[in-house]
């Protein structure tokens, strides 16, 4: 199941629309404290999320879902956050989709971080 988080409703649907016709399952957040209630759930396989976010940004975000399981690939999805501001809140192993991004950018990138995650639980 991948989570979309993004704040912004139109493009929240848009990015759940593109992953539905990938063939992903996808469940949606339109702010932080509602994902990272659902990443509790631990049906979550991997994290879209925006960076620029009222409230909690997409940093915050990230650090939590790392809390809770630092194992949960995290894809950034920004139009506006420059690197170096996306990797001194997070680290180097950043993934990001800058916007706009076709599908199949996004397909590739979700798919590279998906079998990074099967390789590190098998072992």
């Amino acid at each position: 199941m991948i989570l979309v988080v993004d704040d912004d409703a139109a493009v929240r649907a848009t990015i759940s629309r593109a992953l539905s016709e990938l063939g992903y399952a996808v469940v949606e957040a339109a702010d932080g404290p509602t994902a990272l209630g659902l990443v509790s759930d631990d049906r979550i396989d991997l994290v879209v999320l925006d960076y620029v976010m009222p409230g909690m940004d997409g940093a915050e975000v990230a650090r939590e879902i790392a809390r809770i399981d630092p194992d949960l690939p995290i894809i950034f999805s920004t139009g506006h956050a420059a690197l170096r501001a996306l990797r001194s809140a997070t680290g180097d192993e950043v993934s990001i989709l800058h916007k706009p991004f076709t599908l199949d950018e996004l397909d590739e990138l979700l798919r590279e971080r998906l079998l990074e995650r099967r390789r590190a639980r098998s072992f």
